[in-house]
């Protein structure tokens, strides 16, 4: 008797391009021009503010939010910010503007659909869980280091989470190194330092892509340093180059990445209480 075809399981890590990614990158490229141009009205020190410091002070949110438990088969059909708003947590301050604020994020139904299609495979569509979403940008300019980082959304490995991170702006050019990498191995975080990643892809690579670590895998994850191979800004510019507003508005050598993360668990992502 002939076997039935069994379709290969999807890997804990892959790169998703072309198609509905390819729409959704667009609609994040408008979205992430939206909120810049109205915190271009907010004061130096609270675009400062946003400046993450487990991040050597390189990424900035640009806003943050949850929502309740949701059933995740429910997520990938019907997902509605009118029925189901992304409520702030943590921070005062990071929290996410609606639509009236930013039209873009008309565009996030779907984009939260595509996500959780992406990231659950369809044997977990009953659990419920919380979806958070992310806005970042990190920089590094001319002759910085990005230092990169390592880490968990949730730090149990035991805890299940998926997470998509859509890349809508990657300045490719202004950057050596900075391979997002991840493992496979559920050892802590720590003993991971020392270890290459299971997986690597470059920003070439993840640039106008969607990154998928699946569901429930947790994995650790992270990106390798990189350096902003362009000249120091001469003296006669530097005052605009320590300006926190390079956030808004960043120089052509400066590097850019920015990242809309999606992340899926039965419990939050959002530690309240790191800067």
């Amino acid at each position: 008797m002939a076997q039935p075809d069994l379709e290969s399981p999807e890997p804990m890590a892959r790169l998703v391009k072309g198609g509905p990614v390819s729409s959704s990158i667009g609609h994040l490229q408008q979205v992430f021009s939206e909120i810049t141009d109205r915190l271009r009205m907010s004061s130096t020190e609270q675009v400062a503010a946003r400046l993450r410091g487990w991040d050597n002070y390189q990424r900035a949110s640009l806003g943050r939010g949850e929502t309740p438990a949701l059933v995740a088969g429910d997520i990938k059909s019907s997902f509605s910010l009118s029925e189901t708003k992304f409520e702030p947590r943590g921070e005062p301050g990071l929290e996410l503007p609606d639509v009236t604020e930013v039209p873009a994020f008309a565009h996030l139904d779907g984009i939260v659909r595509l996500a959780a299609q992406l990231a659950i495979p369809d044997v977990s569509d009953e659990q419920r869980v919380v979806v958070t979403l992310f806005l970042y940008r990190v920089i590094a300019r001319a002759g910085q280091i990005y230092e990169g980082f390592l880490h968990r959304d949730i730090a149990s490995p035991q805890e299940p989470v998926g997470s998509v991170i859509f890349y809508p702006t990657v300045r490719t050019q202004n950057i050596e190194g900075a391979e997002f990498g991840a493992h496979f191995s559920g050892l802590p975080v720590d003993e991971l330092r020392r270890r290459d990643h299971d997986i690597t892809f470059a920003p070439q690579e993840y640039e106008g892509a969607a990154l998928v670590l699946g569901y429930p895998h947790n994995l650790a994850h992270g990106v390798r340093t990189g350096n902003n191979p362009h000249a120091v800004l001469t003296d006669a510019t530097r005052d605009r180059a320590d300006d926190v507003r390079e956030l808004l508005d960043p120089h052509e050598t400066t590097f850019v990445k920015d990242m809309a993360v999606l992340t899926f668990a039965q419990t939050t992502a959002i530690e309240a209480d790191i800067p």
